[in-house]
């Protein structure tokens, strides 16, 4: 996870997680001869509570003379300005502000305090949501920050790091518990400052860690965090294994076609689109391709070719993909299906394909959409 002479960005909100893991760089400083700086996003969420953050974060650096990056940004004003949730802005805002930080100053690695705790609480609640392998796999170790995640390899080994192009996520303490962070943390006597939205029980996450796991432990399996880990780290491994084996599929049989211009990527053969409104991108997939693999991995090539169209998944929900799988094994050709960000799904004879559209999916005629038979 972490190379001699690494260059890190240790992200320090001034909570215990985040406190203990700059504590324990500290210690590993000299002797992988790392290079620390801190980075800091005040979110001007919690009034004085926020700045009263920032302010010991900043002492923090000081005492150990490390470089301290702050960000003040008025989050919820974004998040009302873009018509996106609290959270996704928050999220946003962080890692733009590290992936700044590290290609300015140079750092290799971003540091989060996540704990096992963190990823046990996660899985419970990707269980809760019904979520798939990838949600139930939990916190990864490490992923890359920069590079997409097409593969969805969660476990990347960190070789590529040489290129200053390359910046790794690392959790150092993901098999630390809670209840260890603490006692190690009053073993030397470290103050840190707690965030009182924390305990606020109107949002799901910590629901669960101070009502739904208590309960569990205390009804049902006084080890469910570790269960819950355990779990996570089975179907990790199990998900990279798909992912891998989704990726020779996609890579050896997918095509792309550019405003009706077919492009073999590799062995497939060529179709046109009898299509006269240009679009931005489309990949494709032989039908035959369906009726040799299961239904799992199906799944999974329909994610994988909407991610290459579209550039993620946001907004693609479990119910989109049961919908193409429906369409994918159904007896209608020249069929079609219509996804959130102007995702069309094609169903010909020859080949089920995904495009995104230039213009709004409703501003366009089905008669548009078929392939030529």
């Amino acid at each position: 996870m972490l190379f001699q002479n690494d260059h890190i960005l240790v992200a320090l909100s001034g909570g215990p997680d985040s406190v203990a893991l700059l504590l324990l760089l500290l210690e590993l400083q000299n002797l992988y001869e790392l290079t620390l700086g801190i980075a800091h996003i005040n979110h001007k969420l919690r009034g004085e509570e926020s700045d009263r953050d920032e302010a010991f974060v900043r002492e923090l650096a000081r005492r150990y003379n490390i470089p301290c990056h702050v960000s003040i940004t008025d989050v919820p004003a974004m998040a009302k300005a873009e018509k996106r949730s609290f959270e996704e802005t928050a999220r946003n805002v962080r890692y733009a502000f590290y992936k700044d930080l590290a290609k300015t100053h140079g750092y290799q690695c971003i540091a989060l305090g996540h704990n096992s705790d963190d990823n046990a609480e996660l899985v419970l609640m990707n269980l809760l949501r019904g979520s798939g392998t990838k949600g139930l796999a939990g916190i990864p170790p490490t992923r890359p920050l920069n590079q997409p995640s097409k593969t969805d390899i969660s476990c990347l080994p960190c070789i590529k790091r040489a290129s200053r192009d390359y910046i790794t996520i690392v959790r150092p303490m993901i098999e630390i518990s809670r209840k260890e962070i603490m006692e190690w943390l009053d073993l030397k006597n470290q103050p840190f400052v707690l965030d009182s939205s924390n305990s606020d029980k109107s949002y799901l996450r910590n629901r669960i860690r101070h009502s739904l796991i208590p309960h569990l432990e205390q009804e049902y399996n006084p080890s469910v965090k570790d269960s819950l880990n355990r779990l996570s780290q089975i179907l990790m491994d199990e998900d990279s294994w798909m992912s891998m084996e989704t990726e020779k599929i996609f890579k050896s049989a997918s095509f792309t076609i550019s405003n009706s211009d077919a492009h073999v990527i590799s062995g497939s053969e060529s179709l046109r689109m009898d299509n006269n409104e240009e679009h931005e991108k489309e990949v494709c997939l032989p039908r035959k391709i369906f009726s040799k693999i299961p239904k799992a991995l199906a799944r999974r090539l329909a994610r994988r070719s909407i991610e290459e169209v579209k550039g993620n998944l946001k907004t693609i929900s479990m119910g989109h993909i049961e919908d193409i799988i429906s369409l994918i094994y159904s007896g209608n050709q020249g069929k079609f299906l219509d996804l959130p960000g102007r995702i069309r799904m094609i169903r010909s004879r020859d080949a089920i394909c995904f495009r995104q559209e230039s213009r709004p999916l409703r501003e366009l005629g089905r008669e548009k959409c078929k392939l030529r038979q």
